[in-house]
């Protein structure tokens, strides 16, 4: 607030320091709230059925943005992994594809598939979730090697692939949700602490719960 020239009485002076005070507390239990915004789209594909694809952007305070499209089956992109929403848009359209194109659409896939690893983003690296971009790695290898095989074998490589990408998916799906109820959970004690006006103690419930967000991506590098 600025000094003014003007002396006022100890009364007025305690009532604005008193309003600005409430008015940062305001801006404060703002900035705690979470920010999701979700809307529904819907494609079809050929006659095939509708599916229902939501897309929520998540955002928080201490500056994590999420943003990502999901289905019933899983998410099917994410605002921060290319290589990922480029797999996923593939074997979407591989499944409903003649074997000869499937098959040299499948073998172009070779680099994305490699550098999955590589690009997935740092928050998505749990244990379980690299063990799935293991799978699938390991699964599109068999497939490429066994390229001489006969049209029913290689059909159902390319079957195994999609299971080991749905495993996927799923596992996402589950880690995000880990880090919404972090949050969620962060709120409601702030709230709780708001209640009882101890701002202190709220900002402080706050960021002792955000902490556990550090324990999600468990993944060690191997050397």
């Amino acid at each position: 607030m600025k000094t003014t020239r003007v002396l006022v009485s100890i009364l007025l002076a305690g009532t604005i320091f008193t309003a600005c005070q409430e008015n940062a507390k305001k801006k404060d239990d703002s900035a705690m709230n979470n920010e999701v915004e979700e809307t529904t789209t819907f494609s079809n594909a050929e006659n095939e059925d509708i599916t229902k694809v939501k897309t929520r952007e998540y955002a928080m305070k201490d500056g994590t943005e999420i943003s990502y499209d999901y289905s019933e089956d899983g998410v099917t992109s994410l605002s921060d992994w290319l290589d990922y929403n480029t797999l996923s848009y593939e074997l979407a359209e591989i499944e409903s594809m003649d074997f000869k194109t499937n098959n040299v659409r499948v073998a172009n896939l070779d680099g994305i598939i490699s550098n999955l690893g590589n690009t997935i983003p740092d928050w998505l690296k749990t244990e379980e979730v690299m063990e799935d971009v293991s799978d699938i790695q390991k699964e599109y290898k068999e497939y490429l090697e066994e390229k001489d095989a006969s049209e029913k074998e290689r059909m159902e490589n390319l079957e195994e692939l999609n299971e080991k990408f749905a495993d996927l998916r799923e596992e996402l799906n589950e880690t995000i949700n880990e880090y919404m109820e972090i949050n969620k959970e962060a709120i409601e004690e702030y709230n709780e602490e708001i209640k009882k006006g101890k701002y202190e103690a709220a900002r402080e419930e706050y960021n002792e719960e955000i902490k556990k967000k550090k324990k999600i991506a468990d993944y060690e590098e191997k050397q």
